[in-house]
């Protein structure tokens, strides 16, 4: 009979004031006793399964890696491999010998497990180096496990080089840490280092479904992949959460779990998020006006908001069965876009308006409306009459041009800079072909030399049927933060975007004054990077509280 099966059975029968006492938490309960028992870490524990094999241990290991999957746990199954009694080496650890039972229990004279959270000193270091040449009590190989030892202050580190390098015969020191580049190199270099993993979902959930199965509790799929996603990678986190779910004793649900971990339930958001892509305003604010009065946070709102339309993306992208949205994906992509850069809004104010006005933009850019911009159609279209007018000027720029370019007439007058430049011809007129030599009729007539009256004519003909500038390019604001510096980022970041054709407007109110007087100063830097991404035919307009600028980019 199991532990979990025995705890229920006392439960039942002496009630819940000695089965409380008696209770052990969950992971400690569900820890593996052979590495065939650890979830993951194929790659460590295939290593560390060949070396106990070959009896080509090393004397030093590193486990590294997020909290919660399986280092210390792994540490323990290697001090209980190498003291195993069991006479077959690939069995090892068998987990149900005296050593290995000893060593679970954590009474194994020859297996020490140190915090160096609170030995981190010198002294602790120095007392150490004493213990370690103590002989093995019981004959087999003494372990010291050394956890959290990025805590080790650098000269405990350092006093502890000399034994991590040259240990005594039959001593092996495992150290585990969640942060291996605070240990100084000298310590890596002599140890072999391993790095663990984050758990994935599948696996985290396969494990708590065989925990539920085993404790006989009814345990729904979705509640435990919530509880599994919730856990971010940590085994021990969501056997804690799994326990506290365990607690009433009835059958796991997912509402059971989203109340326990405060996330808004699953319905109400899917019926948000196809609110906010239907621009049905009224739903979109009764429905998170609603969430905030029940004590949800705005930023979690969004943050598990964000999430479902996540989830639609992947369920349209590779043909599952799950919730989708009635969006062309670019669109959705744009409305992702937009959580991304206004999740940072809830740093400043975590309030039922910040919530509001980010559910509205989302909204505004789900309709394919980015405030002020054109749509993609539009500009596409626009672009192809733009190519048209001006394939047709210059096939008749390169009908009446002369076979050799005229030679320049030095005795005619310099022009001044204003008669070079001729006025824009009117693009929405094809000039005819017998009229291809004569210059637009709003052009002001300039005086031309008596020595050759006809050789400008074709070169002004060519130079005003000419486009002036290239139509400009598509502007994405998310990318232009995105790629910005982090200091021009930070004085970005509270400006109000808007777009109307090719003018990019930044405003700032009275608040952010200071944002304003600091790009006004790296304006060059802005406009530099607006023509990197978009292309020149852009105007910038910054308006301040006092004072507004333009600027061509």
């Amino acid at each position: 009979m199991s532990f979990t099966a025995t705890w229920y059975d006392v439960r039942a029968r002496v009630g819940p004031v000695v089965a409380c006492i008696t209770m052990e938490a969950i992971y400690q309960r569900a820890r593996p006793s052979t590495f065939a028992e650890v979830v993951g870490q194929e790659h460590v524990k295939e290593i560390l399964a060949a070396a106990l094999t070959r009896g080509r241990t090393g004397h030093a290991y590193l486990f590294s890696g997020p909290r919660g999957v399986g280092k210390t746990t792994t540490a323990r199954l290697l001090a209980m491999a190498l003291n195993c009694e069991a006479e077959d080496l690939a069995t090892r650890p068998c987990g149900t010998c005296e050593s290995c039972t000893a060593i679970r229990s954590a009474s194994h004279p020859d297996v020490t497990e140190l915090d160096a959270a609170s030995n981190n000193s010198v002294d602790d270091v120095r007392e150490l180096r004493e213990r370690v040449r103590l002989a093995s009590i019981r004959g087999g190989t003494r372990v010291w496990i050394l956890d959290e030892a990025h805590m080790l202050s650098t000269a405990a580190a350092n006093a502890l080089l000399k034994t991590l390098e040259e240990p005594p015969p039959g001593l092996v020191f495992v150290l585990a840490t969640t942060e291996p580049e605070r240990l100084p190199p000298t310590v890596l270099s002599r140890c072999q280092h391993f790095r663990f993993r984050r758990l994935s979902v599948p696996e985290i959930q396969g494990k708590l479904q065989a925990l539920c199965e085993e404790a006989a509790i009814e345990a729904e799929a979705d509640a435990l992949e919530l509880v599994a996603r919730a856990a971010d990678g940590a085994m021990r986190d969501a056997e804690s959460l799994l326990e506290r779910l365990w607690a009433d004793g009835g059958p796991i649900r997912r509402d059971a779990v989203e109340n326990a971990l405060g996330l808004p339930p699953r319905e109400r958001l899917e019926q948000l998020a196809s609110a906010v892509v239907t621009q049905d305003l009224a739903t979109v604010l009764s429905d998170a006006t609603k969430l905030y009065r029940d004590g949800f946070s705005p930023r979690t709102v969004a943050e598990q908001l964000a999430r479902v339309m996540r989830d639609a993306v992947l369920n349209d992208a590779t043909g599952e069965d799950g919730f989708r949205l009635p969006l062309e994906r670019s669109l959705l992509l744009d409305v992702l876009h937009q959580f991304d850069d206004e999740l940072e809004r809830f740093v400043r104010n975590d309030d039922l308006y910040a919530l509001e006005a980010t559910l509205l933009k989302t909204a505004n850019v789900a309709g394919g409306r980015r405030q002020g911009a054109a749509s993609d159609a539009n500009t596409r279209q626009a672009h192809v009459e733009d190519d048209r007018i001006a394939d047709a000027v210059a096939k008749q720029a390169s009908l009446s041009a002369p076979s050799k370019p005229p030679k320049p007439d030095t005795s005619a007058p310099p022009k001044s800079a204003a008669q070079e430049v001729p006025a824009q011809p009117d693009v929405d007129r094809i000039p005819d072909e017998t009229h291809a030599a004569e210059p637009p009729a709003d052009v002001p007539s300039h005086p031309q030399p008596t020595t050759a009256p006809s050789t400008d004519a074709p070169a002004a003909a060519a130079a005003a049927g000419a486009p002036s500038a290239a139509p400009a390019g598509r502007l994405s604001w998310h990318d232009i933060k995105s790629k910005a510096g982090a200091q021009l980022k930070a004085f970005l970041q509270p400006a109000q975007e808007s777009i109307e054709g090719n003018v990019l407007t930044l405003r700032y109110d009275e608040r952010h004054r200071f944002h304003f007087g600091q790009l006004t100063k790296r304006q060059d830097e802005l406009a530099e990077l607006i023509h990197a991404e978009a292309g020149p035919g852009w105007d910038l307009v910054l308006e301040g509280p006092d004072e507004s600028i333009r600027k061509k980019v």
